[in-house]
């Protein structure tokens, strides 16, 4: 069945037609939304596995057991959250994925305060509010995504909407440390939460767009290993496998090079991202001119290669060092291999929300499955052999 597509009406009831933002450009819109809603995530994005690393009493193998479940938990939900979306329209779940956010950082914000709730239930909370997150903000965001860029621009689309974000990331780092550093936690979370709520605003103005997901329960899952989608399922749990590495295990690595210090952690952070803003743009606009896979297969050399200096370096100058060249090989990797992911899905036609579901699990499930990998590695090994893996896939 056709996926049904409204571009001259708008989500939000009470704008004037004539004013609405949807007859501009709909990426800048959107591109509104996603750097509100990235700088509350980058404001504490950074630090959270530092956070459970210190509730955990600093025990990598119990932050690693807890991003497990995470993603675990999610993976039968994918399917009823894509049910949910189809039936109620990608904006409205989207604002549902943002109020989890919203409860994420309450129920964070209650583990580090409350002394009268049981701990375990804010954790499993956090888990119950990450997973909305996944199955009703990510997969819309990312339809939206394929749908509104255009093909023939699409690298350089992405490469300037990822430039925002990288501004971001240059700023949020520090001031999240240092707010970290002065107020702990409790500051960086309200902060998150008003940012994340005033994201909502962009998302009002976007043109309404449904699609009908088509696929039952047990044929989805089907669908990610079936001839059809194998390339693509083993391509995207290798990129979840890796980049699970770099969200969890290198922050804590770098707070321990730092001697516990937030406000360097953040500002080393920063410094990185600020090297790769102009690699960024310079990427995106040749992923339109360059042959995608050539990138790709470049990309992923050099991106290996900063893994396995990470996994040798021990000083600040030598992570400094590994951290520039690891970020050049992210930038030729990571840009053309989702452009190419946007292509595929926009290609899709009416089957661009099954497409983009299945990308998703399989992302999920190489998460999933490095982290029960990395959980006995790291009990015998430092976390340092963690980043020879990371290479390896």
């Amino acid at each position: 069945m056709k996926r049904h597509y409204f571009p001259d009406k708008v989500s939000h009831p009470f704008r004037h037609n004539r004013h609405s933002l949807s007859h501009g450009a709909i990426l800048p819109v959107l591109a509104g939304h996603r750097v509100l809603s990235f700088s509350a995530v980058s404001l504490v994005g950074v630090f959270m596995p530092i956070f459970w690393y210190e509730l955990f009493g600093t025990s990598i193998t119990f932050v690693l057991l807890f991003y497990f479940i995470n993603f675990l938990f999610k993976l039968p939900f994918f399917v009823v959250g894509a049910k949910i979306f189809s039936k109620i329209g990608l904006i409205p779940s989207m604002i549902i994925g943002i109020f989890g956010y919203v409860g994420f950082f309450i129920s964070v914000y209650l583990i580090n305060n409350s002394g009268f709730l049981n701990q375990n239930l804010l954790i499993g909370a956090t888990i119950f509010f990450l997973m909305l997150v996944s199955v009703l903000y990510w997969s819309p965001i990312n339809i939206d995504m394929a749908d509104f860029t255009k093909k023939n621009k699409r690298g350089d689309q992405i490469g300037k909407f990822y430039s925002v974000q990288i501004l971001v990331s240059i700023l949020a780092p520090i001031l999240g440390g240092f707010l970290i550093t002065k107020h702990g936690y409790d500051i960086s979370f309200g902060v998150g939460i008003l940012l994340m709520l005033t994201s909502i605003v962009p998302l009002l103005f976007l043109p309404k767009h449904k699609v009908k997901f088509e696929f039952g329960f047990i044929e989805t899952f089907k669908k990610v290993y079936s001839k059809q989608y194998r390339s693509m399922t083993i391509s995207m749990m290798a990129y979840g496998a890796e980049d699970v590495v770099g969200v969890t295990v290198w922050p804590i690595f770098l707070y321990i090079v730092f001697s516990g210090n937030y406000f360097n952690v953040g500002g080393f952070a920063s410094i990185i991202v600020l090297i790769s803003l102009a690699l960024q743009l310079f990427i995106g606009q040749k992923t339109d001119r360059v042959s995608k896979n050539k990138l790709i297969k470049i990309g992923s050399g050099v991106y290996a290669l900063g893994w396995v200096f990470k996994g040798l370096v021990e000083t600040v100058t030598g992570v400094f060092a590994a951290s520039t060249f690891h970020s050049l090989g992210s930038i030729i990797l990571r840009t053309p291999i989702d452009v190419l992911s946007y292509d595929q899905a926009a290609d899709s036609g009416h089957y661009i929300d099954e497409y983009t579901l299945l990308r998703e699990i399989s992302l999920t499930i190489g998460r999933a499955s490095m982290l029960l990998l990395l959980i006995f590695v790291t009990y015998y090994y430092s976390i340092g052999v963690s980043f020879i893996i990371a290479a390896v896939v």
